[in-house]
């Protein structure tokens, strides 16, 4: 009788489950459709199993974390699901095209609450170059190249090319080269490569992103408007204690930067604790998944508005200085004299060209050499 018991609350709990998920997938599903009409795109039968697959990854993630769908923020899931539509990256494929993690993020009032954020897995940056790659008709196996294997690098004579040459000696497991030999529609073959040594700009941007919030414990707290003591955020800080933690963000920055290889930065001491779980559990996945996405990103792609909008949102760069922007907008006054706005309205001033946000300026100073 106890055993008839269990199993019909396995039965029920299991049943409640899918019905949550299946509301949650129909729910995201109809806003993609509404999303991608506005944008004269159509949301064919394969971005719709994309955005299917995507859903149900991130239940069981939010189920799994004994976390709660309905506490997630709605625009932040309707963003990764987006993402994953446009880009056509399929969660149930085999290997894996993406994945997804739980993120904590602190907001204005000092409360912590949980974001999706969605990553490209190796395979996923295949996908991605085979269906969007400008001019791409064949993408062929990536090439991982180990440590003590002999590789000779494509040599350039006029506009002929040698190819590279691959030896694997199985000396090592560690990967320092990955290599995607790629076959054009004119039928040339483009060698894409990526070094292991690329990868410290990824970390070092993946620290920069996680210490935005930082305040390093030294604004204490305060209370919310219903007399809950709270932390106080970097939003409360005064000139002062804002001068305080760029200083402790910029040591942690330094120590970064005094590292000579990827090795030394995920065991840098200080920068630890800004790292989160895949780069420090599985650190050779991570290089390698970022290497191969540094081989393939700056070949140029065919993509529609909304896919193009997703790449941008994935990149962690891209984030900081969205939130650098959010943060320091109008935080100073500007006033202009009556008589000097009467003066310029009569003048014809040159203006300077529109910079693209997200933009890599080549000459800043503040970004690493390994980054430019």
């Amino acid at each position: 009788m106890a055993e008839t018991k269990k199993q019909e609350v396995a039965t029920q709990g299991k049943q409640e489950m899918n019905t949550q998920l299946s509301y949650y997938a129909n729910q995201y599903t109809g806003l993609m459709e509404r999303d991608f009409a506005e944008h004269g795109l159509v949301f064919d039968d394969y971005s719709k199993q994309c955005a299917m697959a995507s859903m149900s990854a991130i239940y069981n993630l939010v189920t799994s974390n004994k976390a709660a769908m309905s506490n997630l923020n709605g625009s932040n899931l309707r963003q990764v699901i987006g993402q994953v539509s446009s880009l056509q990256l399929n969660a149930n494929a085999v290997p894996r095209e993406c994945y997804f993690q739980l993120r904590s993020k602190q907001d204005a009032n000092g409360n912590w609450y949980k974001e999706v954020e969605m990553g490209i897995e190796g395979d996923g940056n295949d996908a991605l170059l085979r269906n969007f790659g400008v001019d791409v008709k064949k993408v062929y196996p990536v090439w991982l190249v180990k440590e003590g294997d002999e590789f000779t690098y494509p040599k350039h004579r006029g506009v002929e090319v040698t190819p590279p040459e691959w030896e694997e000696k199985g000396l090592s497991q560690k990967v320092i080269r990955v290599v995607y030999p790629v076959e054009m529609n004119d039928g040339k073959i483009e060698y894409m490569i990526a070094e292991r040594e690329s990868v410290k700009g990824n970390l070092f941007a993946h620290v920069r992103n996680n210490l935005l919030n930082e305040t390093f414990g030294l604004l204490g707290t305060k209370k919310d408007k219903s007399g809950k003591v709270v932390p106080r955020t970097r939003y409360d800080a005064t000139d002062e204690e804002k001068k305080a933690i760029a200083e402790k963000k910029n040591e942690v920055l330094k120590a970064l930067l005094d590292c000579e290889t990827i090795e030394d930065m995920l065991a840098c001491e200080v920068a630890r604790p800004y790292m989160s779980a895949a780069w420090l559990d599985t650190s050779e996945s991570m290089i390698v998944r970022k290497m191969r996405n540094n081989a393939i990103k700056k070949h140029p792609k065919n993509l529609n508005v909304i896919a193009k909008q997703s790449l941008m949102q994935m990149d962690e760069t891209y984030q900081q200085t969205q939130e650098e922007i959010a943060e320091n907008a109008n935080s100073e006054p500007f006033v202009v004299a009556e008589s000097e706005a009467i003066e310029t309205r009569s003048e014809v001033v040159e203006s300077e060209p529109e910079k693209v946000v997200g933009e890599v300026v080549e000459n800043d100073e503040n970004v690493p050499d390994f980054m430019k």
